[in-house]
This record gives structure tokens, sequence and C-alpha cells, in this order.
């Protein structure tokens, strides 16, 4: 049976992946992009969400303290400490291929009018009204923020410095299925995801997971 090479993130409601894109679109909040204007989530963001779901999971396997530690570092460290690395979150690689052959040898302005719309494919405008300390609405400060649309599906790749044994899979395996937000204003019922480990060619990432983390499956169905 093959071992995940892969972590897949699929955006599951609109999320606010803060950052610079390619060309600017004209929102106050942006969304990151590559240098071809598709949005990724990138690996230093997923790491710490990965981090975050790994210590909630400790309350059903309070066992892998350690094994935390050991997969992904302590505390906010990105040295050699920890044995895990994952890469930005990308698009597939059909997808980016296509986009790269579309922009090869274009200039500027069309270069950027053609980066634009590939990250509005992917994006749509919301807008909403800024909110002071107090938590009360900032008279005069309508903001638009540049969203995700759901039905995104991102892979980052996984890397490890050393062989990974049991209880470093069902690790990351636990800290995928306990992260299921990513992103700004999550409070919000923004960013939630589904985060699951895959294999090349994988038909079905959740029990994949599931496998890896040692949970029956229930026969919930395949997810993505």
């Amino acid at each position: 049976m093959s071992t995940p090479d892969r972590i897949v993130v699929r955006l599951v409601s609109p999320a606010l992946f803060v950052g610079a894109s390619a060309d600017g679109t004209g929102a106050d909040t942006d969304v990151v992009t590559d240098g071809h204007g598709l949005p990724h989530l990138p690996r230093h963001r997923l790491a710490a969400r990965l981090r975050a779901g790994a210590l909630d999971a400790l309350t059903v396997a309070p066992e892998l303290g350690e094994v935390v530690d050991r997969v992904f570092g302590k505390g906010r460290s990105h040295g050699p400490d920890r044995i895990l690395r994952v890469g930005h979150a990308v698009t597939g690689d059909p997808v980016r291929a296509a986009v790269a052959h579309a922009l090869a040898g274009r200039a500027r302005p069309l270069r950027s009018t053609l980066r634009r719309a590939v990250t509005s494919a992917y994006t749509t405008l919301e807008s909403g009204v800024e909110v002071g300390p107090d938590g009360a609405p900032e008279t005069g400060r309508l903001r638009t923020n540049r969203v995700l649309l759901p039905g995104l599906t991102l892979v980052s790749a996984l890397t490890w410095s050393m062989p990974a044994g049991t209880d470093e899979w069902r690790c990351l395996a636990m800290a995928c299925l306990a992260t299921d937000q990513i992103g700004l204003k999550a409070t919000r019922g923004r960013g939630r995801v589904d985060v699951r480990l895959s294999t090349p060619g994988d038909i079905d990432p959740h029990a994949t997971t599931l496998r890896m983390a040692g949970a029956p499956d229930r026969g919930g169905g395949s997810r993505p």
C-alpha cells in the first residue's frame, strides 16, 4: 500500500488567505497568489494550522505529546528540530501548466490582465464595514475583501528529514483530521476546510487519512 506523499486541502467555505497577489486586484484585503496569479496557501501557514490541529488531537491521544514536537517542532520553530516539511499548497499540475503556457511570452499590460483574470476565476469580492476595537462598525469605513471560492482544492508536498514511523504518521493524520479551518475571519464561517493525506492517484484521501490515524472508517463515504 502506497505511503502518502501529499496533503490535500479542499475549501468547504469561502476563505481569506490574505497576502499580496501578483498584480493586485483593487481590494482592500487581497489574496495571496503565485507569480501566475494562482492562489496558494503558504507553507508556513499550513504548518502552523497542522501543529495547532495536532495539539487539539492530544485531548484524545495524549501519548503523542512528544511526537507532536518531533514532527512539527517546538513552539513556532522552523528549525531542524522538526522532521516534517510541507510545501506551499497549490493548484494541481495540469492547471499550473496550462496557466504558465497561456502566460508564456506575454508582455505587459496583457500579462497583468491575464494574471488578474486567473485570480478572479478562483475568487470573489465581499464588502463589509470595518469593525472597531469595541466591536461596533466604523462609520464610513466600507472595505472589500477578496476571498477564495469554496470547492478549490490545493495540494502540498510532504518531505521528511528522516523516515516516519507509525507514531509520526498517526500524529500527522490526526492533525489533518483536526484541522477544519484556515485563514482569517474563521469565527464568521470563513475558511472551513477538509485536510487529508493522499497517495498518488488516491481516490479516497479520507479513508487513507483514517487508516494512517488508526481510526475505523465508519462508512461515511469518500471525501476529497
